[in-house]
């Protein structure tokens, strides 16, 4: 029992291969292999984002007041009226027209 350290037969021993990969392995590698825990700040963002989010849920919606739409007429425009506002500008186009050729000017 002289030779014998403490606790030595109470533990379980690693795997040599275990062991192994334990010695060699960089702490860049370990870290990269390390689950990821997020940190207070992320779980604090998280909280508060998710108490916005349910107040805004809770809270009533306000009504967007519409203007009104102008009116707009129901039915085609009918066709003496289209033909009259063409009738009137060849009208005012061929009376400018003969008023530069008379006198040189229309106004």
């Amino acid at each position: 029992m002289a030779g014998k350290q403490p606790g030595a037969d109470d533990e379980a021993r690693l795997p040599e291969d275990i062991w192994e990969r334990f010695q060699n392995d960089s702490p860049g590698q370990i870290d990269s292999t390390a689950p990821k825990e997020h940190s207070a700040r992320w779980y604090e963002v998280t909280e508060r984002l998710a108490a916005e989010d349910a107040r805004r849920a809770a809270a009533p919606r306000p009504r967007r007041s519409r203007r009104p739409r102008p009116r707009m007429p129901r039915g085609p425009v009918p066709r003496a009226f289209t033909v009259g506002a063409v009738l009137v500008s060849v009208v005012l186009v061929l009376s400018a027209a003969a008023a530069y050729l008379q006198y040189g000017q229309v106004f």
